[in-house]
């Protein structure tokens, strides 16, 4: 476990246990009470214990229902008893899982155990943290925010742009409800974020120009859909940031869709659009 404030002040008291093989990172935060998702690895909890008691453990924040994110569950909860929090359609879709996994959670709704997450709450601590409703990888996507720090803790919605696989573990998901078009949008609300530090849920934390993660991102994910050769790429990227975002950005964008196609009709629009005086 790596205590990610002794690289930044701003993320004191913020732990994060790598991801190892076929396992999401998991997020350590207010003293060892809460866990941002749970991997799928024996291991985590003599990992928590490293910091705190296990009894400590409050609660533990699903970001969307991959196995990776939630096989690390069947330890924690031999060792504790926290609450589950997800969102509603995360619930659904963890019946997919094998035996005995459906039981299991089925178990936990009994109980009381599973709280279900909405757009907007929340959340209280050491570090209160604001809950996005983000769909895209899958329908049940959500991001967390701690504004104290601008942290995005991003799940696989946003991963860093060195991560070798990134565009392949963040792809929409179609059988867990993930489409195209709701991850355009879930991009576009996060880049009114100010997010400085990114915790994605596989490779490093970004401690720096989280920000900057969001936009790659959204800008590999036109290209995928309209082509990296084309200057649709930079036109659609250039839409999303002229709208109050980044001007300089939006600019720098429909330069390089000029450079692709030096005709090209909606960059020169938008550029027109950006320079002309406001009325």
């Amino acid at each position: 476990m790596r205590h990610l404030g002794d690289r930044e002040a701003r993320l004191q008291g913020i732990y994060w246990v790598e991801d190892a093989g076929p396992c999401c990172g998991v997020y350590v935060l207010d003293g060892g009470q809460t866990l941002i998702d749970a991997g799928n690895m024996y291991g985590l909890v003599d990992e928590i214990r490293d910091l705190v008691p296990i009894s400590e453990l409050e609660r533990v924040i699903l970001t969307h229902c991959h196995f990776d994110h939630v096989g690390g569950l069947a330890e924690i909860y031999q060792a504790a008893n926290p609450d589950l929090y997800m969102h509603r359609i995360t619930r659904g879709y963890l019946d997919f899982h094998r035996a005995p996994f459906p039981e299991f959670f089925a178990a936990l709704e009994k109980a009381g155990k599973i709280k279900y997450l909405g757009d907007g709450d929340v959340l209280p601590g050491e570090n209160e943290m604001q809950v996005f409703y983000t769909p895209g990888h899958t329908a049940g996507d959500i991001c967390i925010f701690i504004p104290g720090s601008g942290t995005l803790a991003s799940g696989d919605l946003v991963l860093g742009a060195d991560h070798p696989y990134g565009l392949v573990l963040s792809k929409p998901d179609e059988v867990c409800g993930g489409r195209m078009k709701d991850r355009i949008d879930s991009l576009k609300r996060l880049l009114k974020l100010d997010v400085r530090s990114l915790l994605p849920g596989h490779g490093s934390p970004v401690i720096e120009n989280g920000y900057d993660q969001i936009k790659i991102q959204l800008l590999e994910t036109f290209r995928i859909m309209h082509g990296k050769d084309s200057p649709e790429p930079w036109v659609k990227m250039a839409e999303v940031l002229a709208d109050g975002i980044d001007i300089d950005g939006a600019i720098d964008c429909c330069e390089r869709a000029l450079k692709i196609e030096k005709d090209c009709g909606e960059a020169r629009r938008i550029l027109k659009e950006i320079q002309s005086p406001q009325s």
